[in-house]
This record gives C-alpha cells, sequence and structure tokens, in this order.
C-alpha cells in the first residue's frame, strides 16, 4: 500500500501545483473551459493518464468546467500517487 502523505508533505507538494488545493483530505482543482466539448476532452485525456498509472480520480464533469479530486482510497488520503496524477493532470491543461 502506498505511503499516506502528511499535511506537511502535502502542502510541500503544492509549492510545484499551482492551482490545486488541499480540501478534506484530497488534492482538488477546477479548471472552467470553453466549452462542454472543451471539458470532455480533458476528462477524455485525463482517463487515458489515470489507466496508465492505474489510479483513477474522482471527476465532476459540469458544462464548462471539470472538477478533479485526487486522494488514494485504500491510503484514506493521499499519497505520492495522487501528487504523480495532479503533475500530469496540469500537463494536460490548456
Amino acid at each position: 500500500m502506498p505511503r499516506l502523505l502528511t499535511s506537511e508533505d502535502v502542502a510541500a507538494q503544492l509549492h510545484g501545483l499551482p492551482g490545486w488545493a488541499f480540501e478534506d483530505d484530497r488534492l482538488v482543482r477546477t479548471v472552467r473551459l470553453t466549452s462542454f466539448a472543451a471539458a470532455l476532452d480533458l476528462v477524455v485525456a485525463v482517463g487515458q493518464e489515470a489507466e496508465e498509472m492505474n489510479h483513477h480520480p474522482d471527476v465532476d464533469l459540469r458544462f464548462d468546467r471539470v472538477r478533479f479530486a485526487l486522494w488514494t482510497h485504500v491510503a484514506g488520503g493521499v499519497t505520492q500517487y495522487d501528487v504523480e496524477l495532479a503533475h500530469r493532470i496540469s500537463t494536460l491543461l490548456p
């Protein structure tokens, strides 16, 4: 099982993840896009990254925005897997 990061660990990791926040034991980010199609394209691209990692985010898709919440269920909070996926998501953002 991956190691659960402390709140201090997460705070240090967030310095390299602009736009991300630590809320309710999760890494979260909401992204506003130009249209539903753009939001859906982002979800599909993130889904491909998640499948590659075998680590899947909670996703809330709305008309022109997407909210990602990352946490490792088996660990009960944020692990390095979540940090890695947040970095991968960030590279996909417009």
